[in-house]
This record gives structure tokens, C-alpha cells and sequence, in this order.
């Protein structure tokens, strides 16, 4: 499977994710973003599957992307005559595309880092809904260093979630920044000791596998979505996807473990 750079397991209503490139502290190559948004799809349509938990193998998450791969592609594009630098910016296209497809999926996707996180690390984490990170953890994203910015959503995602001051100072200095930092500003929900990080991760699929999935899914697309559009339009897509939520099964099913008390046996229909 990618050789094995990416590793899943299904564990009752969870399928965990692991970047596997530990001696290459899992710098993720272009077959690494394609595996992911494959598996990750794949999953998504599991109806036993209420989050997926995407980690990393050995010291740290990962340190972000390899340059070998990226610079094959690049030095592809750069060799390519005239265009404006037409091939570039499909290239960067390309990529930002697999970050759109990890956020498009329905299911929750619940990112945990530990140890270092990086770059196109950072820019994944923040395709993904719910962030945790080890204690430990030292997160960056230094890209303007190398003369360029994060293209992958990273200057548009971090803005949005940070908004554009706080963002601009995490691009420009390419400062190192602590769990509490993240914390602190909003980029993750919770940070925990690293030996508690994976099962603090699993007891929150547990509490979203007591809500519906449909209902999750369409929380999803309505704060994904409608991120930056005004208030009444985000309020016609809850109009819009609660009068689909309510003429379904499992609302009414909802409903009755409600009234008996019981745990809810969700159909996602």
C-alpha cells in the first residue's frame, strides 16, 4: 500500500491512518498525498466508520514535505518551455486538490501530532476537522525560508481559522511554536501526553459515534463551506440540510432512543 508509506487499521468504528516513513521522519511524497486521499474516500464510505484518526509512526508526525519528490515535479515543470508558468501553478493545483478531497469527506477526520510537525504537516492538519497534539509537539511552518510560501492551503486555511494577523506572524518569521502556542490560538482543540494522545483521540470517536453521522456530515459542509460567506446564506445551508435531516430514518430513530432512553442505532439513512 505505497509502499507501505501509509498504513490503515479498522478498530470497530475507527480506521486509524499512520504515516509510515519513520527513518525519513514521514516526509510525505506525492504517493503519500494520493494513497491518503484514496484510503481516506475509501473509508468514508464504510457505513461502520464514524472518524478516522490520522497519525504518525516513530518520533515525529512528520517534517513535512519531501523535497526529493517535490523537486522531481518541480525540475518537470521548470524544464518545460514558455507557458507563464502554466505547469507550475497546475502542479500546486495538483496538491491543493488532495487537501480539498480530505476535507470534502463526510466522516471526521481527527489529525494527531506529536514530536514535530512541519510545513505541508501543518497545511494537512488543518485539512483535517479536529486537531490534537502531544505536549511536546513543536509545529512551524518556515516555508518562506526557502523563499517560497505554504501553497497547499496553508496561507488560506491558517488565515481563516487564525485570522490574518496572527497568521501573517507564523508565515513571515517561520518561527518554531509550542502545543501551547497552538492551543492558546485556536489551531488545535487539545493538547495531552504524548502516551495519552492516540486514546484521548479514540474516546472522541466514541462521543461522535453517539450523534448521527448524517447530521455530522452536514455540520461539516455547513462550517467548511460557509466560511466566509454572510450569516443568512450559512443560514440557508442549515435550513437547507435540516429539512433533509428531518425527513430521515435516523432522525426518527433519534427520536425514539430519546424517548426510551437508549443509546440511538444509527442507519445513515
Amino acid at each position: 500500500m505505497t509502499d507501505n508509506y501509509l498504513v490503515g487499521e479498522k478498530s470497530d468504528n475507527i480506521f486509524t491512518i499512520t504515516l509510515n516513513r519513520p527513518e525519513k521522519r514521514n516526509a510525505i511524497n506525492v504517493e503519500m498525498l494520493t494513497g491518503l486521499c484514496e484510503m481516506v474516500e475509501h473509508q468514508a464510505a464504510d457505513p461502520a466508520i464514524r472518524a478516522i484518526i490520522l497519525r504518525g509512526e516513530g518520533k515525529v508526525f512528520s517534517a513535512g514535505v519531501d523535497f526529493n519528490s517535490l523537486g522531481a515535479e518541480v525540475g518537470a515543470c521548470l524544464g518545460q518551455a514558455g507557458g507563464g508558468g502554466t505547469g507550475l501553478r497546475a502542479l500546486i493545483y495538483k496538491f491543493q486538490q488532495y487537501l480539498n478531497r480530505l476535507e470534502a469527506v463526510e466522516v471526521p477526520l481527527i489529525c494527531v501530532m506529536h514530536g514535530r510537525a512541519l510545513g505541508l504537516a501543518v497545511e494537512l492538519a488543518l485539512a483535517c476537522d479536529i486537531r490534537l497534539m502531544s505536549e511536546d509537539c513543536i509545529w512551524s511552518m518556515p516555508e518562506l525560508k526557502l523563499g517560497v510560501i505554504a501553497d497547499v492551503g496553508g496561507t488560506s486555511r491558517l488565515s481563516r481559522l487564525l485570522g490574518p494577523s496572527r497568521a501573517m506572524e507564523i508565515l513571515m518569521t517561520g518561527r518554531e511554536y509550542s502545543a501551547q502556542q497552538a492551543l492558546d490560538w485556536g489551531l488545535i482543540n487539545y493538547h495531552y501526553p504524548a502516551e495519552n494522545l492516540i486514546g484521548e483521540a479514540e474516546k472522541m470517536v466514541q462521543d461522535i459515534a453517539l450523534t448521527a453521522p448524517l447530521a455530522a456530515g452536514a455540520v461539516k459542509k455547513i462550517i467548511k463551506r460557509g466560511d466566509g460567506v454572510d450569516l443568512m446564506t450559512q443560514q440557508d445551508m442549515e435550513a437547507n440540510h435540516n429539512s433533509i435531516l428531518l425527513r430521515t430514518e435516523d432522525f426518527q430513530e433519534g427520536i425514539a432512543a430519546m424517548m426510551e432512553r437508549r443509546p440511538a442505532r444509527w442507519k445513515r439513512r
